[in-house]
């Protein structure tokens, strides 16, 4: 029995250290991963200037404590131009990206657009789960943006 709790216990502390790694991989590599023709101008805010966008907008009643809280959790924010035009990109980065995950993205980036302006959900991983998928695949359906990067590949919106 005891042999099971410490294998259980390192499975977990070795899923915490992939998962660090990958969002440290692609805070690093964001220019990388994402920077492109359409995406240009790439800087990653830092969590700091997240909490104090975020701040800012809890002062001015444009969002909840309760979405403060939620929203400076976000895995990372990446600020840059779109085609010219100002845009933000909230990433949920995870080894094997699930739908809670997509969920997350969703509603953090809701929260961002009225602290930073624009910004689009994104996941970020090695592998999606059939939940994940199902949840992008309906936001595309919806012709609604989300940012998919999946082994350093990225999937952006048409």
């Amino acid at each position: 029995m005891e042999l099971r709790r410490e294998v259980a216990s390192l499975k977990n502390d070795v899923g915490t250290l992939k998962d660090n790694d990958l969002r440290r991989r692609y805070r690093e590599l964001a220019h990388a991963y994402f920077g492109q023709a359409r995406f240009r101008k790439i800087y990653v805010l830092s969590a700091s200037e997240i909490v104090e966008a975020l701040e800012g907008a809890l002062d001015a009643g444009i969002i909840s404590p309760e979405e403060f809280q939620d929203a400076r959790l976000i895995d990372l924010v990446i600020r840059g131009l779109w085609e010219g035009q100002p845009l933000h990109l909230a990433l949920e980065i995870s080894w094997t990206v699930d739908q809670g995950d997509v969920e997350r993205a969703i509603r953090r980036a809701e929260i961002l657009t009225r602290a930073l302006g624009e910004t689009w959900p994104g996941v970020a991983g090695l592998r999606l789960t059939e939940g994940a998928q199902k949840a992008i695949a309906q936001m595309q359906e919806q012709g609604r943006p989300i940012v998919v990067a999946q082994d350093g590949r990225i999937d952006w919106p048409k």
